[in-house]
Formats: structure tokens, C-alpha cells, sequence
């Protein structure tokens, strides 16, 4: 009795089985003649090879789809060879496979070692793809011109270059199209003329020489279109080769050649705009730009007479954004913004003093210049990386706190493990008790500075202090100070970080899906990795742009403070949205309320601020 039923058993499963694959049979075939599908099949030993297959012939099936729409554009950069054609745009389709298969529907059949899988997606879903590319360039392009406007030179060029380079994976590129100041251009037509008039609008001038060892470094003002320049990235040939990425700070830079200056005549720069080292800081930029071909812009080589000095270019003031002050006229810019300024002539000499340490590498000579913090802070400082100095510096003093914040020192850093040197001021903090320098910071570019002084509906004291945490926060991240990060966060603070998670379905052509998965940290956490961080990394850099403040409706001096940030550290970089409710009540001793960081913007809500809390 036990044996037929058991036989039963089986029979029903094999019937069940049968019926299946039967139903499957009949699904497939049906989307095969239906023209609204794209598919491919696959069939292997496993489930893994079956799919591989079966994605491979789908994206096959995509590629012949639109190779027309291709066409065009591709005439100039790709072989006349119809084989290598197809090659070219079945790649390009391929930058869209992680949105592909996010859309695409699997049936699979049969068992080891004769797997069967057949794929299929919607055509009007691979058009929502295409569409969404498009989103991406047009976001790119938007970024790009609200860079250009507040002169911020590096990010202008970045997102220029990317959204031209994305739109050439775009069937449609030649007739793209958006709006720009009122007037429809076409994008393919619009961002190289803009990419090649930015480069046309710069400027680099020599403005001081200084010599240190057997380098002879010269003191670089470089703007745009008149105006100080508030980040321009650029590599320069030093006698023997090419150097690192520089990344340059409202209008000032350097350049440093081997051998006596008596035989420089010119300096070799290149501005940067391909930004290959901080492709893998985007999903599709990372996985379009080398499968497309670049687009070199001559205006980018440059040449700079060395023999001699210039005088640096006075700013003139816009209209729609203030201008960013150049080195030297801070005094002015800071008091135009309804800062109050002091006397600083008291500690002049003391900077002095430390200026002459800095450029001696007699750090102990100036020890008594110094609270314990501060020269602690100091030599982490000097040991950031091969600390230059760049023009001289004409202080500007105001009074905070029980303090005067003596704005600020321009630097150049550098690092042996590094694929780029940066140029930071650096803001002392000065005792007003016992005159000495309790703390260092590296301060905000002039742009933010102004962006948050121009906030007239909150005092001048709350506007000084809002500057002065978010330059404390960038510089204990690169000073490493793992005891003020730990002292700033509230026990209890919401800490969130976005993370685009990748899942593989092929992993030898890059095939995945993705997805921004928010983790919540607690602060014990947060600190712990951190930590792990600090100990593997010789620097980390926080660039910090377009920034939003809010003031909550309650609780005082409590704000929300929105921005963009690009990270760099010697293994890693990023770029994403950083959000900080910080209690500014007692602004020396300020507390972060909560955290989070988002690698793009959520498509539900956008970016966090503080009416998400």
C-alpha cells in the first residue's frame, strides 16, 4: 500500500512537472512572436552559464534594435567594418545592463546538467532606460552650469566632460536637447563650445617664486574670466615629468621645477576635465567612460611664461553670486558681508614666526606660540603632507567667542602615496587671554564663506559660528582627530550612510543590478569604523560645495546644514549629499544631532534636510 502511493507521488510530480514546462513552453513561444518584448535564451550546465547566455543574447537582441539609432554618431569614431560597428554599439548597450535586468523578467526550466533560461524585458521598459540616461546627462549639465556661475572651475569641467561623454552611449544624442538661460541648444553642439570657451576663460599668472631644496616653486593666480577661480585641478611637467593632479583653491596654485630658475622660461600645464581618478565616484560613469571614445580638448595644454611676475587680478563684484575674494582681501570681502574686523596687529609677529617654522621645518621653534591642543594640532598639521607655502598672507582678525580667528594662511599639500596635492587655507584660532594659537582649521572656499554671510536673517554671531564648525568638522577628518569627531556626536545621534550595493549576474562582463541601501549606525559604530579608516588612509581630503543652511523652528541655534562633499583618502573617493543637524547653542562646543550621507539623491525625497527629522 505504502509502495503505490509513493508511486502516485511521483507520477503527480512528474504530471506537475510536465504541466510546467508545458506552461512555460507556451509563455515563451508567446512572447517570442510578440514584437512588444525583446528576449534570449540560454542553455548550460548551470543556472549560472544558462543566464549568462540567455543576457548575452538579450542585449544582442537590444543592440540590433537600435543600431540605426547609433548610426550617426558614430560614423567619425568607430571602424567602417560592419562587424566592428556592432561590436561598438553592443558595448555601449551594455553600460545599460544593470537597468536592464532591474526591468527584465526570467523563466528557467530543466535541471542540471541542461538548465534552460530564457530572459525577457518590455520594449517600452529599455526605453525607460534610455530615458533615464538622459535624466543623467541633463543632471550633469545643470551641475555643471550652477558650478561655472560660482567659478568653481573643477567641478564645471567634470560634469561637462561626463555628460558629453554619457550622452555618446545615448541612441539619441544627436537630437538631445534642454533648456540653458531661456534658450533649447542641442546638447552635442552645446557641450563642447561650452567645455572649449571655460577653457578659453581661464587664466594662469605667475605671482611669487620661492625656492625650497633643489625646486624652485612658483606661486600660481589662477582665474576665470577675471575672477579668482574657486577649484581648478591641473597637472604640471617639473623639468623631468608630469605631476600629480593639483587641486587648486580659490585662485591660488603652484608649480614646482627642477634645477635653477635662471633656466625656466615656461611652464607646461594641463587642466583637467577627463577626472579619471574619480570615475568609480559614479555607477554609469565609471562603467560608460571607457567603453566610449574621449573627446581631447587642445585649449586644456597650456603655457605659462615663468620669467615674470604679475600682478594679481582685482576682482570685480557679480551680480548674481558674490564674488570670491582674492588672497589678500579678505579684510575687505569679510567686512562687506557685515563681519566685524579687529586689530590684528598684536599677532602678527607670532604668524610671522610660525610662517618662517613652517618654511625651516623648525617646528620646536615655535612651541611656545602654542596651547598644548593647539601645537598637537600643529604638527599634525605639518605632517598632513609636504606642507608649502604659497603667496604671503594678508590676515584678516575677527573676534569669536573669547577668541580671534586670524583668517588664513594658503598652503599647498602633498603626499608620497598620493595621486594629488591640495592647496587649503588654514584659519588660526588665537587666545584672547594668553595670545596663543589654540586651534587650526582648514577654511571653507571664499564662495561658501560668502553663501553663508550673505544669511542677513541670522546674526553675525550665528553666521561666524556656523563657518566655524563646518571647518572645524572638514579638518578633524583630515587631521585625523578621532577625539573631537567622537566629541562633537551626540551619544544618541541618528547616523545614516548610503551605499550603492551591486549584484552581480555576470560578473566577468559587469552585469548587475544596483540599489542605494541606507544603513543606520549607531555613534559607538560610526566611531569604530571610523577609526579603521583614519589607520589605513595616509590623508583624507573633504571638498565641500553648495551648501544649504536652515535654522530650526525650535531650540535656538540649531541648524540644518546640507551640502555636497567629494571625499578623497589615499584608497578611496566619493561623491555624494552630507546632511548635519548640529546644536550650535554653545558654538565651542557643538553637538551633531544627526548624520547622513547619500551617494545621489533619492528619487522619493531627494536629499535630506532638517524637515526630514
Amino acid at each position: 500500500m505504502n509502495d503505490s502511493r509513493f508511486i502516485l507521488r511521483i507520477l503527480w510530480l512528474l504530471l506537475l512537472l510536465l504541466f510546467s514546462m508545458c506552461a512555460f513552453s507556451q509563455t515563451v513561444e508567446q512572447i517570442k512572436k510578440d514584437n512588444a518584448y525583446y528576449w534570449g535564451e540560454g542553455v548550460g550546465k548551470t543556472t549560472l552559464l544558462a543566464d549568462k547566455q540567455a543576457l548575452s543574447m538579450l542585449i544582442g537582441s537590444i543592440s540590433t534594435s537600435v543600431e540605426s539609432r547609433f548610426s550617426m554618431q558614430t560614423t567619425d569614431v568607430t571602424s567602417s567594418k560592419k562587424s566592428d560597428f556592432k561590436q561598438h554599439v553592443n558595448s555601449l548597450v551594455k553600460t545599460y545592463s544593470s537597468a536592464t535586468i532591474k526591468n527584465t523578467e526570467l523563466l528557467s526550466w530543466g535541471e542540471e546538467p541542461e538548465v534552460h533560461v530564457f530572459r525577457f524585458v518590455k520594449k517600452a521598459e529599455v526605453y525607460k532606460i534610455f530615458a533615464e540616461r538622459e535624466v543623467k546627462v541633463k543632471e550633469f549639465v545643470a551641475i555643471a552650469l550652477r558650478s561655472e556661475e560660482k567659478y568653481q572651475v573643477a567641478d564645471a569641467l567634470r560634469y561637462y566632460y561626463w555628460a558629453l561623454m554619457l550622452l555618446q552611449s545615448h541612441p539619441d544624442a544627436n537630437s538631445m536637447s534642454m533648456e540653458v538661460n531661456g534658450k533649447t541648444v542641442r546638447l552635442d553642439v552645446y557641450l563642447p563650445k561650452q567645455i572649449n570657451e571655460l577653457l578659453d576663460k581661464l587664466d594662469f599668472a605667475v605671482v611669487n617664486t620661492q625656492a625650497d631644496e633643489n625646486l624652485v616653486q612658483y606661486i600660481l593666480e589662477i582665474t576665470y574670466n577675471q575672477h579668482p577661480a574657486v577649484s581648478c585641478d591641473y597637472s604640471f611637467f617639473d623639468g623631468r615629468s608630469w605631476s600629480l593632479p593639483v587641486s587648486a583653491k580659490d585662485g591660488q596654485g603652484i608649480v614646482e621645477m627642477f634645477g635653477d630658475s635662471a633656466t625656466h622660461r615656461d611652464a607646461r600645464i594641463k587642466i583637467e576635465y577627463i577626472f579619471e581618478n574619480e570615475w568609480k565616484t559614479d555607477n554609469e560613469v565609471s562603467d560608460v567612460l571607457p567603453k566610449v571614445n574621449p573627446v581631447i580638448f587642445k585649449k586644456s595644454n597650456v603655457t605659462v611664461p615663468l620669467t615674470k611676475l604679475q600682478q594679481p587680478v582685482r576682482a570685480t563684484p557679480r551680480t548674481a553670486v558674490a564674488a570670491a575674494p582674492a588672497a589678500g582681501k579678505a579684510t575687505a570681502a569679510l567686512a562687506k558681508q557685515g563681519v566685524k574686523m579687529v586689530d590684528g596687529a598684536p599677532f602678527l609677529s607670532m604668524l610671522g614666526r610660525v610662517e618662517q617654522a613652517i618654511r625651516t621645518k623648525n617646528y620646536a621653534s615655535v612651541r611656545s606660540c602654542f596651547t598644548d591642543e593647539g601645537y598637537d594640532m600643529f604638527t599634525r598639521l605639518v605632517q598632513y603632507g609636504r606642507a608649502v607655502l604659497l603667496a604671503k598672507p594678508e590676515y584678516s582678525f575677527m573676534e569669536f567667542e573669547d577668541g580671534i580667528l586670524a583668517r588664513s594662511l594658503p598652503m599647498r599639500f602633498s603626499f608620497s602615496s598620493n595621486r594629488r596635492a591640495f592647496v587649503e587655507d588654514v584659519v588660526f584660532n588665537i587666545g584672547q587671554s594668553d595670545g596663543k594659537i589654540r586651534s587650526l582649521s582648514f577654511a571653507l572656499p571664499n564662495s561658501v564663506c560668502s553663501d553663508i554671510l550673505r544669511c542677513e536673517k541670522w546674526g553675525e554671531y550665528s553666521r561666524v559660528a556656523i563657518i566655524h564648525f563646518i571647518e572645524n568638522y572638514k579638518t578633524a577628518y583630515a587631521l585625523k582627530r578621532l577625539d573631537y569627531v567622537e566629541s562633537i556626536f551626540s551619544d544618541n545621534a541618528l547616523i545614516i550612510v548610503g551605499k550603492i550595493v551591486k549584484t552581480y549576474a555576470d560578473a566577468e562582463k559587469k552585469l548587475f543590478t544596483s540599489e542605494t541601501k541606507l544603513t543606520q549606525y549607531s555613534k559607538t559604530q560610526y566611531i569604530k569604523q571610523l577609526a579603521s579608516v583614519f589607520k589605513s588612509n595616509e590623508y583624507v581630503n573633504l571638498k565641500l560645495t553648495d551648501i544649504n543652511v536652515k535654522k530650526a523652528g525650535a531650540g535656538g541655534e540649531i541648524y540644518g546644514v546640507q551640502l555636497q562633499q567629494d571625499y578623497f583618502s589615499t584608497s578611496y573617493g566619493d561623491t555624494g549629499y552630507l546632511f548635519l543637524m548640529v546644536d550650535l547653542n554653545k558654538p565651542e562646543e557643538p553637538v551633531i544631532h544627526v548624520r547622513t550621507w547619500q551617494p545621489e539623491k533619492d528619487p522619493d525625497f531627494g536629499v535630506y534636510d532638517i524637515s526630514s527629522f
